[in-house]
């Protein structure tokens, strides 16, 4: 196997590996090696490896990573088995990872460093908050190496060749200037790895080259068609990628609103506003089309858009170019050359910054796909029609449209896919209530990567309360990250942390027990934090910290215990849900979040045989993705996000549509 890319962490290293074996070629694997020795990019090693299956949560707001190795042809995950010797089999040779040593030398130090790199060799190790003010302020096209870049490097290079012939008198043929144009460019992607934007722009490149050199001239929507059915013929598995669509999206309505706004006028006054209506005009669009892949749109789009293209096309990204040939050239000074690009993509930094700490992305978790295609289409029809004075209204109506027409959540609940944790969502009218049963070891991780995430893409930035049952001292720096990014709210728990939450019986006395119509079920000895919440005349028992014995109690001090929707306990262990629970309380509909994918599988074989027995219907967030309920009078709508995401085309053919209604 073949090294293709490292990524160190403080005890292991994050390796992509090409396959080497003929009858696999082409094909990667990513795993994970503890205490690894020191690794460089090209290096072939036979390795012990144990590996599964691609594997990714699927959650609300968080990308599919399944799909994603799917395109990039990664068939397995694991870790290097260190109980087996590893054989290092050859050293690496390869130029570009030297390249990219020397670079980092010269990137030491520097401010903006990460920008450097990103804009250099495509590398994006991106910190959690960089990434969302990439996201907020609608700039993430910039760090990423693709069709702009590639087109500077090429627009540059034959400027500069035509330039060249002219001071030197001797005229360069056109087409040998358009050829020769072409080296710089391939040269630039390749020092990205040639990663996929950058193949797409390639090939964009060369289909165009070859219309213009080689055969008769094609109209722009011939060459956008074209160079689709082209991309799509040399890798099918893009029909699935987001990238893809939003860049053959964004240059067919680039060459769309090129043939609607007309050749661009003279006098330095209309060419300004020529450039403030294209500007507007994209950033409509292309605002549409990101509601429609994200279900959501960042406020700055426009004036980031309007204040960043300019500075980093025509002077931040030239510099980066030209301090990376000098550098690439040997010459002298080459650390002092990096000063320029350096400060010129300060005012970058400083935006994303800024744009990270500010609640400017408008989530859109409720909009409707169809009807955001259709504002798209209504857009499109104006533009072909050119319909002047409708086009601006169209660009107020398509955002407050998408606005209107978000439903609003009633009664909702929502299970996250988040292994062998619940994190579960409570949202009735104007009242929001989170439900946690997390390990102390990955609380802190999973809130930052997966409930963070979550209420963003809800927007929801007040909690009523959090219920924590097994709260302990070790949960502290996951609780303290929670209350950072949420307005202050009462915590229970049946572990009382002095000047940290209350007990669960004191929730009955909160305004939240009326709100809900929720009960206490108390026993006398020792707490377990079992809740009954009635939402839209159905009933959920959330168990908190029950056991066999606590069961048996409640069983027989409340024999009016029932539920509607009850959550298994303890991860569907054997520990809880006896078969006497189950059966007094005869749930509609059980629900479980447990891992999906471990060895152990979840429920335990006991528990599944139980609920086999009263063939109680199971949603299990390991198996299904997060579970999204929405309680209405007379039934459950009940939908999984696992079915939501994936292709239908890539999955097994199973009986049952994406969302399934329960009855009383």
């Amino acid at each position: 196997m073949r090294i293709r890319a490292v990524q160190q962490d403080s005890d292991s290293s994050l390796l992509q590996l090409e396959i080497l074996d003929p009858q696999a070629r082409g094909y990667q694997l990513r795993v994970r090696w503890l205490q690894a020795p020191a690794l460089e990019v090209g290096e072939r090693w036979r390795l012990p490896l144990r590996l599964k299956a691609v594997y990714s949560r699927q959650n609300p707001g968080a990308a599919n990573a399944e799909l994603s190795a799917l395109q990039e042809r990664v068939i397995a995950t694991g870790y290097v088995d260190r109980q087996r010797p590893a054989i290092k089999l050859a050293s690496s040779r390869a130029l570009r990872p030297r390249l990219l040593q020397q670079l980092e030398l010269a990137w030491q130090g520097r401010e903006t460093a990460i920008l450097l790199r990103a804009l250099s060799s495509g590398e994006r190790d991106f910190s959690p908050e960089l990434w969302q003010g990439l996201r907020h302020s609608g700039l993430g096209h910039l760090l990423v190496i693709s069709g702009l870049h590639i087109s500077l490097v090429y627009g540059w290079s034959l400027a500069l060749l035509l330039g060249l012939g002219t001071v030197c008198r001797r005229r360069v043929p056109l087409p040998l200037a358009l050829m020769l144009s072409l080296l710089p460019a391939l040269a630039y992607a390749w020092l990205a790895g040639f990663a996929v934007p950058t193949l797409r722009a390639i090939v964009a490149l060369g289909l165009f080259l070859t219309g213009r050199l080689l055969l008769r001239p094609a109209n722009a929507a011939n060459y956008w068609l074209l160079l689709c059915s082209t991309l799509l013929l040399l890798n099918p598995l893009w029909v699935i990628s987001v990238s893809f669509w939003l860049s053959i999206l964004a240059v067919g309505m680039i060459l769309l609103l090129s043939w609607y706004l007309g050749p661009l006028p003279q006098p330095w006054r209309q060419r300004l506003r020529y450039w403030l209506c294209f500007h507007l005009l994209l950033t409509a669009s292309m605002s549409l089309l990101t509601a429609v892949f994200f279900n959501g749109l960042s406020a700055l789009t426009l004036i980031s858009n309007l204040l960043f293209i300019p500075w980093c096309t025509l002077l931040a990204i030239p510099l980066v170019l030209l301090a990376l040939l000098y550098s690439l050239s040997g010459l002298p000074f080459a650390t002092e050359v990096w000063l320029l690009p350096d400060l010129a993509l300060r005012p970058l930094q400083l935006w994303l910054d800024w744009a990270a700490q500010w609640p400017v992305w408008w989530s859109l978790p409720g909009l409707n796909g169809t009807v955001s295609l259709l504002l798209c289409a209504l857009f499109l029809l104006l533009l072909l029609l050119r319909v002047r004075y409708l086009v601006w209204s169209c660009f107020v109506l398509t955002f407050s449209i998408a606005m209107l027409l978000t439903p609003t959540a009633g009664v909702r609940l929502t299970l996250l896919d988040s292994g062998q944790a619940t994190v579960l969502l409570l949202e009735q009218r104007n009242t929001k209530l989170l439900y946690l049963d997390i390990p102390a070891p990955q609380a802190e991780q999973l809130i930052r990567q997966q409930l963070l995430p979550l209420l963003q893409f809800y927007r929801i930035r007040q909690l009523d309360a959090v219920i924590w049952p097994r709260l302990t001292a070790e949960h502290l720096p996951a609780l303290a990250l929670l209350r950072q990014h949420t307005a202050a709210w009462p915590l229970f728990s049946a572990d009382v942390l002095p000047a940290t939450s209350q007990a669960c019986a004191a929730i009955e006395k909160h305004e939240l027990a009326a709100k809900l119509t929720l009960r206490h079920w108390s026993l006398p000895d020792k707490d377990p934090c079992s809740l009954s919440i009635s939402l839209n005349g159905w009933q959920l028992l959330l168990p908190g910290r029950l056991q066999r014995l606590t069961e048996q109690r409640l069983l027989a001090r409340y024999p009016e215990l029932s539920a509607d929707l009850y959550l298994l306990s303890d991860f569907g262990r054997d520990s809880a849900n006896s078969l006497a629970l189950l059966q007094q309380l005869a749930p509609v509909q059980l629900l479980l979040a447990a891992n999906g994918a471990a060895a152990h599988p979840y429920p335990v074989t006991a528990v599944r045989q139980r609920i086999a027995l009263l063939q109680l219907p199971l949603y299990h967030t390991g198996e299904q993705g997060a579970i999204v309920v929405d309680f209405q009078p007379r039934q459950l709508k009940i939908s999984t996000w696992r079915q939501r995401q994936r292709p239908r085309w890539t999955e097994n053919v199973t009986p049952g549509a994406e969302t399934e209604i329960r009855t009383r």
